[in-house]
């Protein structure tokens, strides 16, 4: 057989002419290939063959290429390879192919999430039926319901320990449905791009040297005639995504997002980067210099005269590296300038401490668990009064905003609402009730959780009670099929959701729905005989429910 290996910065390392389960495909699977090692390769169902993560926007492995190709080579197959790291796709596309698959991702999840809540619920709910007949009696030891009581039991607590773990997968896929939704910010946040900027300016000037035949990171590239195309097609993605960011972090100061420098600090200022103000000891290129926070924790403002040095102390069992003296800097620490939050003056600081911290108070939000609530942090001088938070802030006057932005925002304050049309309302297709989560795909009612789409129904006119609509109180029971639903009551919508949603009304064999569109009696349904074993209910809740159901309230059902 033929093997073929290909490599495209557009597509990536793809290996194909091999199926998933043969021989070739347990050579693949082995974690022995990657940039780092560890990966394997993965059977790509979209693209019918295999792939190597992470191999995309890259340059070829062919470290890794060339480990394959001689385990293939080995195991008898003819391997042909064909490398083409000048075919690429822009940055721009690549970030929005990585943001559209974590939109995707985020939907995935947060169905697995509903799916997993909806799978503990119903075991909890099973747990509960059990309960429901057992009295807390002791099982009689020889007893005829010996083994029906200790079988009780066992089923009641695999349907806990069952709900207890799809509780846990249920807040597994939400959390990862969190970060997946959270992928765009992340990417965009402007700090992180400064330092991924950084990182990208460094690796241009990188490459500049190796184009000169030079040393850099350590080592020289080949300046052959296909190592200078190589360096070329580096340079270029290079300048793309340097371009990208740049644009990332101007759209970012559009929106108020400072960008710190040296030139915005001076000795004698005070930086804050989440939590407390800290005096400026040195400026330096990359970086402000300021008292460490190792023996000065809970202070709110922490000067140069504030500082210890910490020589001869033992923090976790580990002596202070610091041997004091003249060249101590144990008590001093280096702010990157993207860490930097807000920045004041000293006339600043010295005003917030001067400021009488009687004024209202909040929460503070670094000690809020600790102090259950209790409002702590003084909103006039931006500092709690107890664990010394202090808010980020900065005292700095920005910029001017442009003319045509200002006339632009007064335009958009003086122009008028636009009325938008009601939505259309969704509800619950086994149910058809309102209590449809159109975002979560479930019913909050009967707990139906389609993979279709749910039935929709008109917005309700303007003024329109819709809880004071005929709703029609339908009762089921377990392993039973009829050919037509059984009523119990007519009643409005808002007394049927208190019924159904009452605990006494449902057992471990049966319980109570209700619709407001059941269809043609006789024919969807008809009415069945009231025991009056649920009359307390009614009676609980006022409730006086009807026998008869009227072709108005019908309308609807028909009309559909």
């Amino acid at each position: 057989m033929t093997i073929k290996i290909t490599h495209t910065r557009r597509e990536g390392t793809l290996v194909e002419g091999t199926e998933k389960g043969d021989k070739a495909g347990k050579i693949l699977k082995r974690k022995e290939y990657g940039r780092r090692g560890g990966l394997a390769f993965r059977w790509g169902h979209d693209l019918q063959c295999w792939y190597l993560r992470h191999s995309r926007d890259h340059a070829a492995d062919r470290w890794t290429v060339n480990k394959l190709r001689g385990y293939l080579e080995e195991a008898g197959y003819t391997v042909v390879v064909n490398i083409d790291d000048h075919k690429r796709r822009s940055y721009a596309e690549a970030e929005a192919e990585r943001i559209e698959r974590a939109e995707a991702r985020a939907e995935r999840f947060d169905g697995y999430a509903g799916n997993a809540a909806s799978r503990a619920e119903g075991a909890h709910r099973s747990a509960d039926a059990i309960s429901e007949y057992m009295t807390g009696e002791p099982i009689k030891v020889g007893h005829h319901s010996e083994r029906r009581h200790r079988r009780d039991i066992e089923r009641m607590d695999n349907h806990m320990r069952r709900g207890i773990e799809e509780s846990r997968k249920a807040s597994y896929w939400a959390d990862r449905a969190a970060a997946a939704e959270h992928f765009e910010a992340f990417r965009r946040d402007p700090n992180r791009t400064l330092r991924r900027l950084e990182k990208l300016r460094k690796e241009f000037r990188d490459i500049e040297k190796w184009q000169r035949g030079e040393s850099a990171c350590g080592f020289t590239r080949s300046t052959t005639p296909e190592g200078l195309a190589t360096l070329a097609t580096e340079r270029d993605v290079v300048l793309e995504k340097i371009a990208f960011e740049e644009a990332v972090i101007a759209e970012a100061e559009a929106r108020g997002f400072k960008v710190w420098g040296p030139d915005d600090f001076t000795k004698g200022d005070f930086v804050n980067a989440g939590g407390t103000w800290r005096e400026v000891l040195r400026v330096n290129k990359k970086s402000v210099t300021v008292p460490h926070l190792l023996t000065r924790t809970g202070m709110a403002v922490m000067r140069s005269g504030d500082r210890e040095c910490t020589a001869g102390t033992v923090y976790y069992g580990r002596p202070s590296p610091c041997k004091g003296g003249k060249r101590c800097t144990c008590d001093t620490q280096t702010l990157p300038y993207d860490v930097v939050r807000g920045w004041a003056s000293g006339a600043d600081i010295a005003r917030l401490e001067a400021t009488e911290p009687e004024a209202e108070r909040t929460v503070c939000p670094h000690c809020k668990r600790v102090a259950k609530g209790e409002k702590r942090f003084s909103t006039v001088r931006g500092m709690c009064t107890v664990c010394g938070y202090a808010k980020p802030q900065n005292f700095k006057a920005g910029p001017a905003p442009a003319p045509e932005a200002a006339e632009h925002q007064e335009q958009a304050e003086q122009a008028p609402p636009v009325e938008e049309p009601a939505p259309v309302a969704e509800t619950c297709p086994m149910c058809h009730s309102s209590q449809w989560n159109a975002e979560a795909r479930r019913c909050a009612h009967c707990h139906h959780a389609p993979e279709g789409k749910p039935t929709p129904a008109l917005a309700p006119a303007p003024g329109e009670n819709t809880h004071e609509a005929l709703a029609l109180v339908l009762i089921a029971s377990k392993n039973t099929r009829r050919t037509r639903k059984r009523a119990l009551w007519a009643m409005t919508r808002r007394e049927a959701q208190a019924v159904c949603g009452d605990r006494r009304t449902s057992g471990r064999s049966y319980m109570l729905t209700w619709t407001d569109q059941p269809g043609v009696e006789g024919t969807d349904w008809e009415w069945t005989p009231d025991n009056g074993s649920l009359d307390p209910v009614l009676s609980d809740l006022g409730i006086t429910p009807r026998r008869e159901w009227t072709a108005a309230a019908q309308a609807p059902a028909e009309a559909a």
